[in-house]
């Protein structure tokens, strides 16, 4: 199989950029992403069918070698002339004059690279941002994979803080955008490779099969390009990588609070903060999440890794470099496929969640909600008996609407006795008690039996499964 190579589903993306370059005066907007994400082929179809422009991959190259370099791309170019090696004030001060007169566009892409050449080259270029903007026809646009090195670029102790005009954050694709990439694939089958690959287009490229566990091999085989590519995605941006691969391979295996994430992976509690912050805010891999109703300052935090692929890569390959170095790869496909139904039920509550949003931007739930989120917490009762977990809740804090929603992935059809119990649970959420308004909802795989289709009908359930995926665009409910 091979994977569609046109352009797809960044259309926001590029709609956004054509509406700013069509302003026609000076514009300065920063693309950040992790790698793999799309923010190069982006660009390049931007500038499809343009010749007003240039681009630029900043080089790992010594100050004067990366000078030549630009100096002799911006006569390629736009014509402009230097004489020798020109220095970096010429190189821009041409540019800047040269942009007076003409729209052009210039793309600097891993922009965060300048800061290894030479440092001063954000405050030069702040300087000749205030002394030409005015009366500037540029189009610049800056692109970076290190996400702590940009948002750095840019924060307020920043000489470039304030003077973007625009930015894009670039994530990964959600569920809804496979069914563009693989039409013909059933529903479950894409609910299941977005649990292994997640949203990442360089990763979808790598699915060569419908057959789950024959793309698994794929993954597994020392020979793939997805074998290690999270180790070396880590090791580009973090030097001393190894605190933070245990600490990856302890959240895929379920352990989720700072503290037990400390000890499982043998660092102080008081250090721990450090990795997680680093993991979340420079490499956008794991995420920090607390029960809905709670505030974001919450003590019930817990640490998720955000990137799905990322997670099926620590729970299953980097544990078992030891035999799959050698070959071995029965024993993992073995592990894997015991496991996958359960794994792929983790990932179907944020494909759940994602359904949920598509139907709340499009007014087709009883009320529209303002967050949404999983839900946990303890009630009176018995020690290790009195905990419980909803997955997903989605609330209006004006209104006071909750609704309660329960997924399923099983083989099995779903009963009324997920229906009763999500009810029952929903009294151990303590919000607005005695004064909101209550809604429930069941999301299934494999659909429901008729007694839970009745008990949903007298208690006012809302009822989804596969098949409502399929017909999002269109269903009314």
């Amino acid at each position: 199989m091979t994977i569609k190579s046109e352009f797809i589903n960044r259309k926001d993306e590029l709609k956004y950029l054509e509406e700013e370059y069509n302003k026609q005066d000076f514009r300065f907007i920063s693309v950040v992403g992790r790698r793999r994400l799309g923010k190069t082929r982006l660009i390049q179809e931007f500038i499809t069918n343009r010749s007003n422009y240039n681009y630029f991959l900043v080089p790992e190259l010594n100050d004067m070698d990366a000078r030549l370099e630009l100096s002799g791309k911006f006569h390629e170019s736009f014509g402009l002339s230097f004489i020798g090696t020109p220095s970096w004030n010429e190189i821009f001060e041409k540019l800047f004059v040269h942009s007076q007169n003409r729209q052009m566009i210039v793309i600097f892409d891993e922009f965060q690279r300048f800061f290894n050449i030479n440092k001063g080259i954000y405050s030069l270029l702040q300087e000749f941002i205030d002394r030409y903007a005015k009366d500037s026809k540029m189009f610049l646009v800056v692109s970076g994979s290190s996400i702590g090195m940009m948002h750095k670029i840019f924060d307020h102790a920043s000489p470039l803080y304030g003077r973007r005009t625009g930015k894009l954050y670039f994530q990964p694709f959600n569920f809804f955008a496979l069914k563009e990439w693989f039409p013909s694939f059933p529903t479950n089958r894409l609910v299941e490779i977005y649990a292994i690959y997640g949203g990442t287009p360089k990763y979808l490229e790598d699915v060569e099969s419908r057959d789950v566990m024959i793309n698994i091999q794929r993954i597994l085989s020392r020979t793939g390009i997805l074998y290690n590519e999270p180790e070396i995605l880590i090791k580009t941006e973090i030097s001393d990588s190894y605190s933070y691969f245990n600490i990856l391979k302890n959240i895929s295996k379920g352990v989720s609070r700072s503290s037990e994430i400390a000890a499982s992976s043998g660092l102080k509690t008081t250090s721990i903060d450090y990795y997680l912050n680093v993991l979340i805010n420079d490499m956008d891999i794991l995420k920090k999440e607390v029960p809905v109703t709670e505030q974001e300052k919450s003590k019930k935090s817990i640490y998720l890794i955000k990137d799905n692929f990322f997670r099926f890569w620590f729970r299953y390959i980097y544990p078992n470099y030891s035999e799959l170095e050698i070959g071995n790869t029965s024993r993992v496909m073995e592990k894997i496929t015991a496991e996958l139904n359960t794994f792929t039920g983790r990932s179907f509550e944020d494909i759940a969640q994602q359904f949920l949003i598509e139907l709340n931007r499009s007014n087709k739930l009883p009320f529209v909600f303002g967050k949404i989120g999983r839900q946990w917490g303890r009630f009176r009762g018995e020690k290790g008996k009195n905990t419980y977990e909803i997955d997903i809740v989605a609330l209006n804090e004006n209104t006071k609407d909750i609704l309660f929603c329960e997924c399923k992935w099983e083989n099995k059809k779903t009963d009324a006795g997920v229906l009763e119990d999500l009810q029952k649970k929903s009294g151990f959420v303590n919000w607005y008690t005695g004064e909101r308004k209550e809604y429930f909802a069941v999301i299934s795989k494999a659909g429901f039996t008729r007694r839970a289709e009745k008990f949903a009908e007298q208690e006012g359930f809302l009822l989804f499964d596969l098949e409502d995926f399929e017909n999002i665009a269109d269903t009314d409910f």
